[in-house]
């Protein structure tokens, strides 16, 4: 019985780590982070509603959506072949989300941040026909390049996560190890190239 317990909480760890840290949770903590630093209190909980409602809310919707239709197995789209519909509504959601941010004025540092998770997505929707690339390793690490970059430095400890991310969708067999790993590296260079060059161009 303790060896059976014990087989148990790997499993456990695996799960919990995975729901925690979701591509649809992981943005709103990192837009609230965003939205803290540049925000002006007066429209704070507006920008970050307009996050969670573009990111995470009507991306979750169509899945459910999708799913009701029998257009993709489950919530979680583990078949590679089923997520290019799915990602092409989040994608749109996305833009529309930062669109309206711009619009209404938001600080330019959360605008930013929207565009570099617009990109992200635009590059590994185009990769996942062709390979499962993670996306809760190029969400987490994407994620923690902004916070680093548009918020504060120090929260560059939040990488050491990174590996706990990858072991628990390798154990769970949703990856492989290289999956997770080139997520996470090519997540952080778009992140940094596109806040890189958004920032220059805000300065000419």
């Amino acid at each position: 019985m303790a060896r059976s317990n014990l087989s148990t909480i790997p499993a456990g760890i695996a799960w919990g780590t995975s729901v925690l840290f979701s591509p649809f949770l992981v943005p709103i903590a990192t837009a609230a982070g965003v939205v803290y630093k540049h925000a002006d209190p007066q429209n704070a909980l507006r920008w970050l509603a307009i996050v969670v409602l573009f990111v995470t809310v009507l991306p979750a919707l169509s899945i459910a959506v999708m799913v009701r239709l029998s257009k993709v197995s489950d919530l979680h789209l583990q078949n590679r072949e089923e997520r290019f519909l799915p990602l092409c509504c989040t994608l749109i959601s996305m833009i529309v989300g930062t669109f309206l941010l711009y619009r209404l004025g938001a600080a330019r540092e959360i605008v930013w941040a929207g565009v570099a998770y617009i990109t992200n997505s635009v590059i590994f929707s185009a990769i996942t026909p062709l390979w499962k690339i993670s996306f809760h390793s190029s969400v987490a690490t994407g994620c923690v390049t902004v916070l680093v970059m548009l918020v504060n430095p120090l929260f560059g400890w939040l990488f050491l996560l990174v590996p706990l991310i990858s072991w628990a969708r390798v154990y769970r067999k949703r990856h492989t190890f290289l999956q997770t790993v080139v997520g996470a590296a090519l997540a952080v260079g778009n992140t940094v190239i596109v806040l890189h060059i958004v920032q220059l161009g805000s300065q000419s």
